[in-house]
């Protein structure tokens, strides 16, 4: 393992409009190793296998479903990827944190 001033980046497209953007900052900032996990919201998790709280599902947004983004980079990418996610419009901002990486494994450097 080497030391690293590297940092975990988790971001979430909730939605189709999202996405595109967000890949497109990724290469445009030259992030280009990244996982990327189909995932579901809770309203989601409620209204389809919890049926107990279908009532509570009516107040929770109807689109549920999200694409998670993972990555391990740079703070200067990182920032350069955020100051293009701000100039998104709202509705297009991902939802996500930036976490310090101790160490990190298997990556080129």
């Amino acid at each position: 393992m080497a030391e690293s001033g590297h940092r975990l980046l988790i971001l979430i497209a909730r939605n189709e409009d999202a996405f595109d953007p967000l890949i497109t900052g990724f290469l445009d900032v030259g992030i280009t190793g990244a996982t990327i996990l189909e995932s579901r919201g809770i309203g989601a998790v409620i209204r389809e296998d919890m049926p107990i709280f279908s009532g509570l599902a009516a107040l929770l947004p109807q689109h549920t479903g999200s694409r998670m983004l993972v990555s391990v980079s740079t703070p200067d990418r990182i920032e350069s990827l955020l100051r293009y996610l701000d100039e998104l419009r709202p509705e297009q901002r991902p939802v996500g944190a930036v976490i310090p990486v101790e160490a990190v494994i298997g990556f080129g450097h």
